[in-house]
């Protein structure tokens, strides 16, 4: 008997992305974002729009504002121009989405007047723990994880035989080879390394901008040769494969 998508993770995850999808459109509303690239082939560089919104913003340090754009950009709301690094509404946002905006935010304000509990009642994890939740899910929708015993992400836990490293508030070498030695080699065990993406990746660009309100250290720059299949084969493992899903979700698994 085949499963229905209701019966999977895969149905909570897509209700977790739709969330977070609707929070990243609503707060560019409060933003007013769309508003200041409303006028006619409008179009700003990141700086310029936080400029003029007078937002936080520096380059190659803080990611808030460049992933809310990235992620507008992902799900066509904005488009992108490599070339001149600006940002502008798509066909959709300017004649579908503004016009009826008024609409989408009243029933925003409706849900969250009439579940003033619904933090406390649904959100009963920290943010960050429903972070992980929420990419742990996507990884699964990838990779079959039942025949491993127990999975760590983001902190060496004892007796873990799945480890993902997704941020790196460190020198990623130096975790990779730590993830290697704590990886049991009696029994199965996998190191998965999720590729930082500013492309499509609209899920993993909005769990940043989440962790990046509450984790305020600065990251350090990782080299792309680290997340490799000859790197992570010079360390010791002994097979590496690269995986991508249809949304943009790019892993390296590493099997000891």
């Amino acid at each position: 008997m085949t499963l229905s998508i209701y019966d999977s993770e895969q149905y909570l995850f897509e209700i977790a992305q739709s969330f977070i999808r609707s929070r990243v459109i609503f707060t560019s509303l409060e933003l007013r974002i769309f508003d200041l690239l409303l006028p006619t082939n409008s179009a700003l560089t990141c700086s310029q729009i936080a400029q003029r919104l007078k937002l936080h913003y520096i380059e190659n340090e803080s990611r808030c504002l460049q992933d809310v754009l990235d992620c507008l950009k992902s799900i066509k709301f904005l488009e992108y121009d490599k070339e001149n690094f600006v940002y502008k509404l798509t066909n959709f946002t300017r004649n579908l989405f503004l016009p009826n905006c008024k609409l989408l935010t009243n029933l925003d304000q409706e849900f969250y007047d009439k579940m003033p509990q619904f933090n406390g009642t649904v959100l009963k994890n920290s943010l960050k723990d429903s972070i992980h939740l929420i990419m742990l899910l996507r990884i699964k929708q990838l990779i079959d994880l039942t025949t491993y015993s127990k999975i760590s992400l983001d902190s060496f836990d004892e007796n873990i035989d799945v480890m993902i490293i997704w941020r790196q508030e460190g020198c990623l070498k130096d975790k990779i080879k730590q993830a290697y030695e704590i990886l049991p080699s009696m029994k199965p065990s996998l190191l998965i390394l999720i590729v930082p993406t500013d492309e499509d990746d609209e899920v993993t660009l909005t769990l940043n901008i989440f962790l990046n309100m509450i984790i305020t250290t600065k990251e350090e720059e990782n080299p792309k040769e680290i997340y490799s299949k000859k790197y992570l084969k010079q360390i010791g493992f002994r097979s590496v494969e690269k995986i991508k899903s249809t949304d943009g979700l790019q892993l390296l698994l590493a099997y000891k």
